[in-house]
């Protein structure tokens, strides 16, 4: 909010941050090795969201038996706000993957990720307020626990404390694109398990999400309907109804892959 960013990454350490200014210029720790340490336990796939407050909160995935859920809260002066090494997001049995995060608009956040307490790969999602503490269900609320496979959700915020989530999906055999609208109580908006975003022939992969600033989303995806992989993308409106062409618009249809 400053011109600058906050940028958080894995290494060798674990889960590390830096804020740099808008020149480029580190503003935290500038030992050799860079950043401040966000958790020095082991740790994947970092994301994060700013906090309202110049600094941010990053969430990512941690083994401890299993793999957890943790998140941690960092403000404008590179100082971690929570509990050394984070604060537990979901901590059930099996495995928690890939948490994906965005601001709650209030100081906290909203993290999303795919779980295996069911055995299948089902999505949920938790909300922690700025102090840390959980705001619903423990271990998180059902965003889709469909019989089929859901995995790699993304996440952005619904501007009304709430948010939207994507991710792909083999209900239909294929891969596809669902979404679901999760409100600031955790309740979700849409029809349960989710509404189509792309059910076209072959897969639909890798979805991303943003805000359209109207309390809709856009997502855009990597898409093998025809011979190459081609991008394309759609936008759903608040009720999760799509505004654009069925089963999306092309953005690029030259080939490619964001891999999986």
């Amino acid at each position: 909010s400053s011109g600058g960013a906050i940028i958080t990454w894995k290494d060798g350490r674990g889960i590390y941050a830096q804020r740099i200014d808008a020149s480029g210029a580190p503003q935290w720790t500038t030992a050799a090795e860079g950043g401040v340490a966000i958790s020095t336990l082991s740790g994947n796939a970092p994301s994060i969201t700013s906090d309202g407050s110049g600094g941010a909160i990053i969430t990512w995935f941690y083994w401890s038996g299993s793999n957890d859920i943790y998140a941690q809260r960092i403000n404008s002066s590179g100082v971690v706000q929570w509990t050394a090494n984070g604060l537990p997001v979901c901590t059930q049995a099996n495995h928690q993957y890939n948490p994906t995060i965005t601001s709650d608009g209030s100081g906290g956040a909203i993290i999303t990720w795919y779980d295996t307490r069911n055995v299948n790969y089902d999505i949920y999602a938790q909300r922690k307020n700025s102090s840390g503490a959980v705001q619903w269900t423990a271990d998180g609320v059902v965003v889709c626990t469909n019989t089929s496979r859901q995995d790699n959700p993304t996440i952005t915020s619904d501007g009304s404390g709430g948010a939207i989530i994507t991710w792909f999906d083999s209900r239909n055999v294929n891969y596809d694109i669902y979404a679901q609208r999760i409100n600031s109580s955790g309740v979700v908006q849409w029809t349960a398990n989710g509404l189509p975003v792309c059910t076209e022939a072959s897969n639909q992969l890798s979805p991303e999400i943003t805000s359209d600033g109207s309390g809709g989303a856009i997502i855009t995806w990597e898409d093998a309907r025809t011979t190459a992989n081609d991008i394309y993308a759609q936008r759903i409106n608040s009720s999760g109804a799509a505004q654009w062409t069925a089963n999306g618009i092309a953005i690029s249809t030259v080939g490619g892959k964001a891999g999986y």
